[in-house]
C-alpha cells in the first residue's frame, strides 16, 4: 500500500524510482511548492502539475500540497508520454501500480 504524503528526502527517492521505471535518468526533475493564491483552481481544491522543458530534459513538479507517490508517477508519465490523454496518464497510473503491488505481493510471500 503506499503511503499518501512522502517527506521530501523520501520523495527524491520516489522521483528517481519512477524516473527509472520510465527510462527518464536523462531528465532533471525537481519539485516546487507554490502557494495556493497562485492559483485558479476551477472546481479542484489543489494543485499538482507539471512543466517539462524537452529541449533542456528538466522537469519542475508544482504542488500546493504534499506530494505522494502516485501523483509523482503520474506527473513523470506527462513527460514520458507527453502526446497521451489526462485519461491514459490516469489509467496508465493505475495500471503501473497495481502491477507494482502485486509484484512486492507476491516477493514478500516468496519469504
Amino acid at each position: 500500500m503506499y503511503e499518501p504524503y512522502v517527506k521530501h528526502s523520501i520523495m527524491k527517492e520516489l522521483i528517481k524510482k519512477w524516473q527509472t521505471y520510465l527510462d527518464l535518468l536523462d531528465w532533471t526533475i525537481v519539485t516546487k511548492r507554490i502557494d495556493p493564491k497562485q492559483v485558479m483552481y476551477n472546481g479542484e481544491t489543489y494543485f499538482i502539475g507539471i512543466s517539462a522543458d524537452i529541449d533542456t530534459l528538466c522537469g519542475i513538479i508544482y504542488h500546493d500540497i504534499d506530494l505522494y507517490e502516485e501523483a509523482i508517477l503520474h506527473e513523470l508519465l506527462h513527460v514520458r508520454y507527453p502526446n497521451k490523454s489526462e485519461e491514459w496518464i490516469v489509467n496508465k497510473t493505475d495500471e503501473i501500480l497495481n502491477e507494482h503491488d502485486e509484484l512486492c505481493s507476491t516477493k514478500t510471500e516468496r519469504k
